[in-house]
């Protein structure tokens, strides 16, 4: 007799299970119901598709990286330090996210890759904003350091892209850059 799930948790769980273990193109409703001793049915309750199933998993896996409390502190954190703390969290979840993920999206239609991918940018988006708030609190950075030109936001941007770009090279860590921002962000006015 098939057991009842008892949340979708345990189903995300076990489908990333299947996906890490064996490969997105293992996964399905079936053989998912099928690791968990369960019904179809009751799979198709919570994703009515192998697409939405993926990008289940996709977004779970932002959240797990993203929303272990990164923007809720004690006391504002060190702009550089919290840099460091968003690249090695990223730097040790992005193979094995490229590897399983990216490298086996074209098991998806076109429109449910268009979904993953806006999915991403959300995540992206919420991390600059997680930056911005950082960079906002750290009461040691100069207000005088900004201008019309240098604004906090494009200082982000052109930050932002560097990190993915060193990422993309899967340089393991952020040293040069963390030095950077400390002679660049709480260096003495002149």
């Amino acid at each position: 007799m098939n057991k009842v799930v008892t949340s979708k948790d345990e189903l995300l769980e076990a489908a990333e299970q299947i996906t890490y273990e064996e490969g997105m193109t293992h996964l399905s409703i079936r053989s998912l119901a099928k690791k968990l001793d369960i019904s179809v049915g009751v799979v198709y309750n919570y994703f009515p598709s192998k697409a939405d199933l993926v990008l289940a998993i996709i977004e779970n896996f932002w959240k797990k990286v993203f929303h272990k409390d990164l923007c809720t502190f004690d006391e504002p954190p060190c702009f550089p330090i919290f840099y460091e703390t968003i690249y090695q969290r990223l730097s040790e979840h992005i193979e094995d996210f490229q590897a399983v993920f990216l490298g086996q999206l074209h098991v998806l239609r076109s429109e449910d890759k268009q979904k993953g991918k806006a999915l991403e940018q959300q995540y992206l988006q919420h991390i600059q904003k997680g930056f911005l708030l950082v960079l906002s609190q750290d009461s040691h950075i100069p207000e005088s350091l900004w201008t019309a030109t240098f604004t906090k936001e494009a200082f982000l941007q052109f930050l932002f892209e560097h990190m993915l770009v060193d990422l993309s090279h899967q340089r393991k860590n952020c040293q040069f850059t963390k030095e950077m921002l400390y002679r660049l962000l709480y260096a003495k006015s002149t």
